[in-house]
């Protein structure tokens, strides 16, 4: 009995499967038909938006290609608007399921950034995850970008901003929830880490690039001086391939939009650049007030994070010292007093060996069981007592709280939030304590 009702179970079984195959019931996304967005850079002229959409260029396996991606460039009068573009000019229809990356040009951090990030919250397909950075210069000329890490100048991004650089502290990275969270919260503050794009020192064969005083490259036809496009003044779409793709990306788009592009004589190579996000832009109200420089930024994150296998450099009688931090853990205390002082109290403690010298030492100093000199963890701990000052005293003057000391008055001392919310940082006492030891 039992084998016969099992019959009856695999041949419905049967019958639902072969259902699903014939009707196409799951609706697979038809990529011929659609804009995959990689990353979106936001640019601003007065109250009109600039954005870069960088989109994924589908290629066939058969033919051994890396993965391309090509720039569209639109306008409008919102984010939404000016994305809509895309589908009007060129058939794709947007999705931003895949969008892993928000580049913020220099205009649109001068206002609330939150006049473009607010449809990326509403859009039910964006992740949260994605992550967000600020830019000097325009959210355009960083997607343009070539670069020698990937031919996807969003995937060389996205690796500088990974997990990994968190850890090591060498970026202090955001993502849309974070950023929301902390725009959103009572202090109305946040951070974003700065992309800027660098000089190679030296080119794939040997050569050495341009350097500071050399001559820079001649900008590509049809481009201005900051890499904006000049064919179109006001047009609402402007067309950018990425350096490796550009005859696939002109095949893969309507003739209207890559007809204008195979035409004329051929353009320059690019200059190669690398990213880096050592900068740390604060923001208050949604709009940038502040910069930290990329020691600062370290400092903050040795604070707020929790390092693993971090390079930290300092010097002790003149001679550079580059210590290994294999982990610390930190506290930011914060309470108001039985005289009504509002006090923050930091504290840092690492364990941490040295990891090279600008000099070199003999085989007993070379061996792990070496203790650091003292001196070595005493300049290193003040001169990371200095750089922690110095983050809160940014954060002070430009009332961008980045240790989250709003957030605790209103949480744990709520009868003194209505008077002390809108100066906290102005009335707060600040203690620092650094406490290295090594690792034996």
């Amino acid at each position: 009995m039992h084998s016969k009702h099992a019959v009856r179970y695999y041949l419905v079984l049967t019958a639902l499967l072969l259902f699903f195959y014939f009707s196409n019931d799951f609706g697979l996304i038809d990529i011929q038909k659609s804009a995959l967005i990689l990353a979106v850079g936001i640019d601003r002229e007065d109250t009109e938006f600039i954005v870069t959409a960088q989109i994924a260029v589908p290629q066939s396996s058969a033919q051994g290609k890396e993965a391309g991606a090509v720039q569209l460039e639109s306008r409008g009068g919102t984010v939404a608007d000016a994305l809509n573009q895309i589908n009007v000019k060129t058939g794709w229809y947007p999705k931003l399921v895949f969008c892993k990356l928000i580049v913020l040009g220099e205009e649109t951090v001068k206002h609330n950034v939150f006049d473009a990030l607010d449809f990326f919250l509403r859009d039910e397909y964006m992740s949260d995850s994605c992550l967000v950075a600020a830019c000097e210069g325009t959210a355009k000329a960083i997607l343009d970008t070539a670069t020698p890490i990937d031919p996807i100048s969003s995937v060389a991004a996205g690796k500088v901003l990974s997990a990994h650089a968190e850890k090591v502290g060498t970026v202090a990275p955001s993502t849309l929830r974070e950023f929301s969270i902390g725009y959103f919260s009572a202090a109305r503050s946040g951070s974003l880490p700065v992309l800027k794009p660098e000089k190679l020192q030296e080119s794939s064969d040997g050569s050495a690039q341009n350097g500071a005083g050399g001559e820079s490259q001649a900008p590509q036809s049809g481009e201005n001086k900051n890499g904006e496009s000049q064919s179109g003044g006001k047009d609402k779409s402007a067309f950018s391939p990425s350096r490796s793709d550009e005859p696939r990306a002109a095949e893969a788009l309507p003739a209207a939009v890559s007809g204008s592009e195979k035409s004329g004589s051929a353009q320059p190579q690019a200059e190669e650049k690398v990213f880096s996000a050592g900068e740390t832009m604060l923001f208050y109200d949604g709009v940038a007030v502040g910069k930290l420089t990329p020691e600062e930024t370290f400092a903050y994150c040795i604070v707020v994070n929790k390092l693993r296998l971090a390079a930290y450099t300092t010097e002790s009688d003149g001679v550079p010292y580059t210590l290994n931090i294999k982990n610390n853990t930190s506290s930011v205390r914060f309470a108001v007093d039985k005289n009504a002082a509002a006090m923050l109290d930091i504290r840092v403690n690492a364990v941490a060996g040295i990891e090279n010298v600008s000099f070199a030492q003999t085989v007993p100093e070379l061996s792990d069981t070496n203790p650091v000199p003292e001196e070595v963890f005493a300049d290193a701990e003040n001169s990371l007592k200095e750089q922690i000052l110095s983050v809160f005293e940014k954060s002070r003057l430009s009332g961008c709280d980045l240790f989250g000391v709003t957030e605790r008055l209103r949480k744990f001392n709520t009868r003194y939030y209505p008077a002390y919310r809108e100066d906290i940082l102005d009335r707060l006492r600040l203690t620092v304590s650094v406490s290295l030891e090594g690792i034996r």
